[in-house]
């Protein structure tokens, strides 16, 4: 009788620890300002229209946004675009609106045009041509993806790995899973 309620209570220790290390959801956290408060997009950011000039980046203000900040010269954003763009796609019919940045400095815009094109890109193009957008929320490097919520907080996904595409795969499900 002791060795069957031994054996119920190392089963019962057994299975708390499997489900105690079972992977959480990759929590990524909200980007902050250095002063510890949640940063904001700023919409008033002067962005060149390239697929719609005269459309503004003030257009996606309280609206959860995807952006995707890119170079066209870069072979990791050509390998990724794709992918982003089909993420928008399917959440596009259910509120979530999507826009892609490129470099401003020496990219011209027929460089976006032409990615654009080689891309099959459907959703609206800017450029950063007065390099107002990298330097206040990039990381130096690119691609870089960015979930803006309706009330202008924002993750920023600096890599688009596994981990990362999960957690934005995760935060837009529960976003719209009303």
């Amino acid at each position: 009788m002791f060795s069957i309620f031994r054996s119920g209570v190392f089963l019962c220790f057994s299975l708390t620890m499997l489900f105690a290390q079972a992977p959480q959801k990759n929590e990524i956290p909200l980007m902050k300002e250095d002063s510890g408060e949640l940063m904001k997009m700023d919409f008033s950011i002067p962005l060149v229209g390239i697929s719609d000039p005269g459309m503004l980046f003030s257009h996606f203000a309280n609206k959860n946004l995807m952006i995707y900040y890119f170079s066209p010269k870069c072979v990791h954003c050509v390998n990724h675009y794709s992918q982003i763009q089909d993420i928008i796609k399917k959440y596009e019919p259910k509120g979530l609106s999507g826009i892609a940045i490129g470099l401003g400095g020496g990219i011209k815009k027929n460089n976006i045009r032409l990615f654009m094109n080689q891309q099959r890109a459907s959703i609206p193009f800017f450029q950063d041509q007065n390099s107002k957008f990298g330097p206040k929320y990039g990381t130096g490097y690119i691609p870089a993806l960015y979930l803006v919520l309706e009330n202008g907080t924002f993750y920023r996904y600096a890599e688009l790995n596994e981990t990362n595409i999960n957690h934005l795969m995760q935060t837009l499900n529960s976003l719209y899973s009303k």
